[in-house]
């Protein structure tokens, strides 16, 4: 006797895999739920898909039918349909936890998520910080999204936010009230890049990059939806916006930071391996006088000057001057002329 959970997709039964399709059909019970998330399908349609009968499950979802549900599977196999991939709600690992508790064989049957759909904005999935949803107005304020936001941008992270949704009363927080919950703070510039995402993996999704105060006087057509204020930007990421999002070229100026620290990196190894090739080395031993030390150590307060100098306007600089700094205190000490600790 098991429990399985089938990922359904992001859009519709359409995105149901042939594993997903098999797993179904070999429950001995298949169930539907359809309140975390908004599917363009119908229980029909997904009978049809399957070949089974499919029974929804209450408004409560999961979390409510949990104990029905595990108490069935330990008699039969069960199957339960979710949207997007199984575990991408809380709510559903904590079912397999409770199977697990209760000695019930439990498997899952990933699908796609938003959570690697947003790389269609061209934004990399390893960049990405904390994710957090933008709440309904009846449902709390934005405080914790703000937090999400300051923290991630202290490390370049992008952040995700979901946009909160009530699918069995059909209420859907759009992209321009999200976007004006955000306003309303107070704490929140509208000249802050964003990404909207509209519809992903359906045939007409929508993804546009640009202000959120351009963004908030757009269109985006029906549900579901997703934001995403970049942090950091890569070159390739840089160029991907532009290309894919449309986002304005002058909203990107100066935001490609890790570009230009690739091309930092590149053009010193190269330098780095052309001096170790052709570099001779001095006839030993070599007398060291004093002041050609005191010279060295001035070279390293003028690369930390520089490094404060260019460390709010050109970080990457300032990052090379700290490390030149670092490169000369450390051959100080190797050569036996400074003695430090990190």
């Amino acid at each position: 006797m098991t429990l399985t959970l089938i990922s359904v997709g992001l859009s519709s039964h359409l995105d149901l895999s042939l594993r997903a399709i098999e797993a179904a059909r070999r429950a001995h019970h298949v169930f539907a739920e359809t309140y975390t998330m908004r599917l363009d399908t119908t229980v029909e349609a997904l009978e049809k898909t399957i070949g089974r009968p499919v029974t929804p499950l209450s408004r409560g979802g999961l979390e409510e039918e949990a104990p029905r549900l595990l108490e069935a599977a330990e008699n039969s196999d069960i199957a339960i349909l979710v949207g997007g991939d199984a575990l991408a709600a809380t709510t559903h690992v904590s079912l397999l936890v409770d199977a697990a508790k209760r000695s019930i064989p439990a498997r899952v049957v990933h699908g796609s998520s938003v959570f690697t759909a947003i790389a269609e904005t061209g934004l990399s999935l390893y960049k990405f910080g904390r994710t957090v949803t933008v709440p309904l107005p009846d449902k709390g304020p934005v405080d914790t999204v703000l937090r999400a936001l300051k923290e991630n941008a202290e490390y370049g992270l992008h952040t995700l936010l979901l946009l909160d949704l009530d699918v069995p009363a059909d209420v859907y927080l759009t992209v321009p009230e999200a976007i004006m919950r955000l306003e309303e703070s107070g704490r929140f510039p509208m000249n802050t890049l964003m990404v909207a995402a509209a519809r992903l993996g359906s045939d007409t999704p929508i993804i546009r990059a640009d202000t959120a105060l351009n963004l908030r006087a757009a269109d985006y057509g029906d549900p579901p939806y997703a934001l995403v204020v970049p942090g950091q930007l890569h070159f390739l990421e840089e160029e991907a916006m532009q290309v894919i999002a449309g986002c304005p070229p002058s909203l990107l100026e100066g935001r490609s930071v890790q570009g230009e620290v690739d091309g930092l990196v590149e053009k010193y190894i190269k330098g780095c391996r052309g001096v170790l090739e052709a570099l001779k080395v001095a006839e030993l031993p070599v007398e060291v006088r004093e002041e050609a030390v005191a010279s060295l150590l001035d070279h390293v307060r003028r690369y930390l000057e520089d490094a404060e100098y260019y460390r709010v306007e050109q970080r990457p600089v300032a990052l090379t001057s700290v490390a030149y700094a670092e490169g000369v205190l450390d051959a100080l000490k190797l050569l036996g002329l400074a003695d430090f600790q990190w």
